[in-house]
């Protein structure tokens, strides 16, 4: 490597758009074994994959040929842990994951929110429980 070259790493490597590009490189990703997308931790497909997962780094995924999965639903969970999907059937008294074996043909999403308040979480896939808000008092 010239001394050229060797200097414009060096200066690059004190800009914001280089550390950036470092941290999201060396950011922790979790890969569902036998697909070929990786996912951010708090993806729901990796809650639902258990314990068929590894963790890599995001450069290594990519060095492997694995694509990014589209995690917006887990950004939004993130920001709002109520607004996450969940399903129900008619007549039955309980919400659901997607994946849920008792769930039937039949179902309707809701956002756990509006679940939480009337509906029971389902004991055998176990979703997510609704989040109390707290309210700060008026000043």
């Amino acid at each position: 490597m010239g001394l050229r070259c060797l200097a414009l790493l060096v200066a690059l490597a004190g800009t914001p758009a280089w550390a950036a590009a470092q941290s999201s490189s060396s950011a922790l990703v979790v890969i569902v074994k036998g697909s070929t997308q990786f996912h951010a931790p708090t993806c729901p497909v990796v809650a639902r994959a258990g314990s068929n997962v590894a963790v890599s780094r995001r450069a290594e995924a990519l060095r492997r040929g694995l694509t990014a999965h589209d995690c917006g639903d887990a950004a939004e969970a993130k920001a709002n842990p109520n607004a996450v999907k969940v399903f129900t059937q008619k007549d039955d008294n309980k919400y659901h994951r997607e994946s849920c074996e008792k769930l039937g043909r039949e179902r309707s999403s809701l956002t756990l929110d509006e679940a939480g308040r009337k509906l029971w979480p389902c004991p055998v896939c176990r979703p997510p429980i609704r989040q109390r808000v707290q309210k700060t008092p008026a000043s």
